[in-house]
């Protein structure tokens, strides 16, 4: 009788620790899956900031140390070089204005304007020069890279600028058109306002296109209306092609320059597209 009663409780006691495995089981495989996706989460994140960090460039060796005086605005600095002052633009990006003569203070260009000076000012950066030095009133054309950082990219990223092409400075475009393009879907800064910010520049008032500051001693038009729409371009080879509405790659190109007429773009040195 006692053996009997022993083999019933030891089949009770095996049944109620089996009960509670199997009620532990999916608990443990909850928070296995929840281990399993904070992992998947975090590796999303480390992909994706090695990916942002593939896009901006490495500083390059050849770089000229100057330091900065004082801003001007956004995009335009004082700085002592070789002994002198010189006046440094900024290339491939162009903030909105805040002290052009008869212009009145853009949207956002304050700000733009207190980014730089509060970050950039008594400090040493280094400048990278691309294809063109100078433009037709003497200013550096630059890069600028301030704590291994390159300077130009941050105002696109923060939604201070946007990306401004003036050939033949035109050796980080692709990145820095992939940056502006995160800040624009993020809308930030200038991309906050809508219809603000054109290939040509940024709006004053609804249906007046300012025209953009200088950069490397071009001065680009404003896009007065539709007649304005052939799309000047330069390819790879440095070929200067305009294209007209309804061609073959008219709505794939990104204009560095907007034609009234052929005889226009014509003049400055283009072809019309084959295609």
């Amino acid at each position: 009788m006692k053996r009997l009663q022993f083999v019933w409780i030891s089949l009770l006691i095996c049944m109620v620790l089996a009960g509670c495995s199997s009620s532990k089981q999916p608990e443990q495989a909850q928070a296995n899956q929840g281990k399993q996706t904070t992992t998947q989460t975090n590796q999303n994140k480390q992909t994706e900031q090695q990916q942002t960090a593939s896009v901006l460039p490495s500083k390059p060796a050849n770089t000229l140390p100057v330091k900065v005086l004082r801003t001007v605005d956004g995009d335009t600095l004082k700085v002592s070089y070789q002994g002198k002052e010189e006046t440094v633009r900024l290339i491939l990006v162009d903030t909105p204005e805040t002290v052009k003569p008869n212009t009145p203070v853009q949207p956002f260009g304050k700000e733009a304007s207190d980014f730089t000076k509060a970050q950039l000012t008594g400090q040493t950066v280094e400048l990278e020069l691309d294809a063109q030095e100078r433009d037709q009133y003497g200013r550096l054309l630059a890069y600028v890279w301030y704590k291994g950082s390159l300077y130009n990219a941050q105002l696109l990223e923060k939604g201070y600028a946007r990306v401004a092409v003036f050939p033949p400075n035109t050796k980080y475009v692709d990145q820095f058109r992939h940056i502006q393009k995160k800040a624009q879907d993020a809308q930030l800064g200038i991309w906050s306002i809508e219809n603000y910010v054109t290939d040509r520049g940024f709006q004053a008032r609804a249906g007046e296109a300012q025209t953009p500051k200088d950069n490397g001693g071009q001065t680009a038009k404003p896009n007065t209306g539709s007649d304005c729409s052939i799309k000047g371009n330069i390819n790879s080879k440095g070929e200067k092609i305009y294209h007209l509405p309804g061609q073959q790659f008219y709505d794939k190109t990104n204009p560095e320059r907007l034609f009234c007429t052929e005889e226009e773009a014509k003049a400055a040195g283009y072809r019309k597209s084959l295609r």
